[in-house]
């Protein structure tokens, strides 16, 4: 999607809507083409990037996004605008390395999508606006990786609450929706006929088991230590999902020690230094 040809058309394309009245039903047949891109990938980018909107009687209107970009005199500034919008509605792969730095990003880019970052001088320069974009970027790439996390996570603790369900017949509290400064995320009990606290912690990755790693905080560790019942939930979240499920006990060996003034706050651990605490899930 990110490709000169593309995003130029999408601005040629873009002023088109807000000259005049399109409908959806007779796009295709009217608009083959747009400049040198196909019309449907036009259309596609458009719409993913909120450029547009179609009302339910078909009508194509400009976004407020859109009325923003088509307000640009300058079509480098357009694009580079474009680009931002591009890695905040469907980041490419490649997009995860803009928080490295400009050359760590460019070197593995396509060539289609260097020639859009040329194209706007957005290669080199250490001007205001270059540095500013470069920044803004960045910044994009990490908010979506936080809500990628943020998703794993939430689906993580899902999976804990079933397992927990299925292994105790009771209904665990979902403690991380209430406070994420508790120190775990699941309340559980120890089993079916014992109902002391069972406090746990859930992480979860995308990853395979070798590559796979989470975070500890320092409060997590604290409420573990502090705790009777602590397990931790290790969660790779694949088609078919692997639970770890590692006592608080066992994770003690891993934990990094303060050392004179200095005091630890995270520390990152490996899936696969507790792959022998795999249990059976339904």
């Amino acid at each position: 999607m990110l490709s000169v040809g593309v995003l130029y058309s999408c601005q040629t394309f873009l002023k088109i809507v807000r000259d005049g009245t399109l409908n959806l039903d007779n796009f295709e047949s009217s608009f083959r083409r747009i400049e040198v891109a196909d019309g449907r990938a036009v259309l596609s980018l458009s719409q993913t990037c909120q450029w547009i909107r179609v009302t339910e009687q078909g009508r194509i209107g400009l976004t407020e996004r859109g009325q923003t970009l088509v307000s640009y005199r300058a079509e480098a500034v357009c694009l580079r605008e474009q680009i931002l919008d591009v890695l905040s509605s469907s980041p490419p792969p490649w997009a995860r390395r803009l928080t490295l730095g400009r050359f760590e990003a460019l070197k593995v880019m396509p060539d289609d999508a260097q020639q859009c970052f040329r194209e706007c001088e957005l290669t080199d320069g250490f001007d205001d606006d270059t540095v500013t974009w470069w920044d803004q970027a960045s910044e994009t790439v990490r908010s979506e990786r936080s809500k990628v996390n943020h998703q794993v996570g939430r689906n993580a603790e899902r999976l804990s609450l079933k397992y927990e369900k299925d292994r105790t017949g009771k209904d665990p509290l979902w403690q991380a929706v209430q406070t994420n400064v508790a120190g775990y995320d699941v309340l559980s009990v120890v089993d079916a006929t014992n109902a002391d606290r069972l406090k746990i912690e859930v992480k979860g990755s995308r990853m395979g088991r070798r590559e796979a790693a989470f975070f500890l905080t320092r409060n997590e560790w604290r409420t573990a230590t502090k705790s009777n019942a602590y397990q931790f939930h290790l969660w790779l979240i694949h088609e078919m999902p692997v639970l770890f499920v590692v006592p608080s006990t066992e994770l003690a060996a891993h934990v990094p020690e303060d050392r004179m003034e200095g005091l630890w706050e995270t520390a990152r651990f490996s899936f696969k230094d507790f792959t022998d605490y795999q249990v059976a899930t339904s």
